[in-house]
């Protein structure tokens, strides 16, 4: 587990985040930018739901895939100087909780936080 301090505040980019189960299937829309700020996640929609998946979890078959493992894709609203311990990286994004409540994951993008 590793400590962030949160550098720059950040509200949510979604207020209904996809929840995926390893073994759901999804279709794949988009690629993000290989050559972007956050390369390494597709755009898929499931049954019920759409946004972004990190491609490594991903098994990939045309425009479909099936989920390697659970995901969910909520993002915190984060303000300068909270802390966030994370128990993840991926693809510019830490996975983790608030210092001050451990029930609660989601991501935050590494470059709002800095390690301490």
């Amino acid at each position: 587990m590793e400590k962030y301090r949160v550098i720059k505040s950040r509200k949510a980019d979604s207020e209904n985040p996809i929840i995926l189960y390893k073994g759901d299937k999804v279709i794949c829309r988009e690629e993000s930018d290989e050559d972007g700020d956050w390369a390494g996640w597709i755009y898929c929609k499931s049954k019920d739901n759409k946004g972004w998946v990190p491609k490594q979890i991903l098994n990939r078959n045309g425009d479909t895939a099936t989920l390697l493992e659970d995901y969910n894709a909520r993002e915190f609203d984060i303000q300068v100087d909270e802390i966030i311990i994370s128990s993840k990286i991926l693809n510019g994004w830490i996975w983790g909780y608030k210092q001050d409540d451990a029930d609660i994951k989601g991501w935050v993008p590494l470059n709002c936080v800095e390690e301490i």
